[in-house]
């Protein structure tokens, strides 16, 4: 990152912090979020997610991403004094294309994994539509019912708790109309009990609610919600990674981001563009709420089937904003400069391809490491930024692909950023490189 695309990001990143705060007044800042009580008792329990994109084919490994969703679920409920598991929720991009092999492969998984006394909600995605949208995009709609056998937009009631699902218009792109419903909906859950919080699950986020949803969010909505302070959506969409905690936000209502069951992404700075993340990863929630309103957030990693440790956020009095821990700016303030450990350094071996892998240990912060700026120089030259593995739980070495360089001697230089854009002290340091030599 150059000295003007650093600058542009400190712009970028305090200009959310001034629109965040004003969204933010009276919320906490510099505050630790509370921890969850040992006598938490859920009455609810639920596991979403997003983005699962089935190709239809016999071989998808996505297939088995979503059947993990599944039974990881239930194990977990298993080990629970509560051990309902009341109801999977997907929050569109079930399907690559919405074409009929992809949803008779969602519904084949649902029927051999979904158990008795679980329920399945569901939203259309913007994947729901890709094969139609450019001829006729409603029959994204009429593919979703045929398969599906429910309406596009549901009110689910689950032990007193509303579970909205609202879905794109038939537009395939906006949620236009969709504004009157929703407000129908929130004001008859919101007179039943005003203190409860209203889950609301949708594909895109609401706009200037999250990470990811300036570039990848729905404004309709967005309006919709301020006036809801028991709202609190679950949306997907931008791919970027659930962990980071950009991805949930509590201003006038409660935004969460589920980042992606098949791969998640990062933007680097706002501005560098979309990145996937390395290696493999895919993230869903799962929430429970108890008798007095009190919510539980565990985020798991599907990949190394473990929850994130900091990512377990427990939510009380959701109609207050003074108790709005989870705002932009609060856990911004926790934020710490990165630090690699001590004694660390970087090295380099050859992968079968011939190319040069570059290995060395996580810089350690609050919320983790986002991004490396890697500089390589001497023998050959390399220079990059590279999302770190932060994805993945207790993935502690980062592997970097430097391409096929020449042996010899070389000098690095490895930056960490933090989420919210603090850089540690590079690691430095110099390696003798000797590569494969291929035929």
């Amino acid at each position: 990152m150059n000295f003007f695309t650093g600058l542009l990001f400190k712009i970028i990143d305090g200009f959310f912090s001034v629109v965040i705060a004003a969204m933010s007044i009276f919320c906490p800042i510099g505050k630790e979020p509370p921890k969850t009580p040992d006598d938490f008792a859920p009455v609810l329990r639920f596991a979403v997610c997003s983005d699962v994109h089935l190709s239809g084919e016999d071989s998808d490994p996505h297939a088995e991403r979503y059947a993990t969703f599944f039974e990881d679920t239930y194990v977990y409920a298993e080990k629970q004094a509560y051990k309902n598991v009341d109801a999977f929720v997907v929050a569109g991009d079930m399907t690559g294309g919405g074409r009929d092999a992809e949803y008779a492969k969602f519904v084949s998984l649902n029927e051999e994994h979904l158990r008795d006394g679980s329920q399945l909600i569901t939203v259309l995605g913007n994947h729901e539509f890709i094969a139609y949208r450019d001829e006729d995009p409603t029959v994204g709609y009429a593919k979703y019912k045929e398969y599906m056998k429910r309406d596009v937009d549901t009110d689910n009631v689950i032990n007193g708790y509303h579970i909205v699902g609202v879905s794109y218009a038939d537009d395939a792109k906006t949620f236009s109309g969709k504004d009157k419903w929703l407000r129908e909906v929130l004001n008859n859950a919101r007179s039943e009990d005003s203190a409860k919080p209203i889950f609301v699950i949708q594909h895109p986020a609401p706009f200037a609610s999250i990470y990811g949803s300036v570039n990848w969010g729905d404004p309709t909505t967005g309006f919709v919600y301020p006036a809801y302070p028991q709202v609190m959506t679950f949306s997907g969409h931008s791919h970027y990674a659930a962990n980071d905690p950009r991805s949930i936000n509590q201003t006038s209502f409660t935004a969460v981001g589920t980042g992606c069951l098949a791969a998640s992404m990062v933007n680097i700075g706002y501005i560098e563009g979309d990145c996937d993340a390395p290696g493999d990863s895919g993230t869903f929630w799962i929430v429970e709420a108890d008798a007095n309103g009190n919510v539980r957030l565990q985020l798991y990693d599907a990949v190394t089937h473990q929850f994130f440790d900091k990512n377990e956020y427990y939510i009380s009095d959701i109609t207050k904003r003074s108790a709005h821990y989870y705002n932009w700016n609060n856990l911004k303030s926790l934020d710490t400069t990165p630090a690699f450990p001590g004694g660390a350094a970087a090295s380099a071996e050859t992968d079968n391809d011939g190319n040069m892998i570059l290995s060395f240990p996580n810089a350690e912060s609050y919320w983790g490491t986002e991004s490396y700026q890697i500089e390589l120089s001497g023998a050959g030259k390399f220079s990059d930024i590279v999302i770190s593995n932060y994805v993945r739980v207790n993935d502690n070495v980062m592997k970097v692909n430097a391409g096929k360089l020449p042996n010899g001697k070389y000098e690095y230089k490895i930056t960490p950023v933090s989420p919210y854009a603090k850089t540690g002290k590079a690691l430095t340091g110099s390696f003798e490189y000797v590569g494969l030599v291929l035929k």
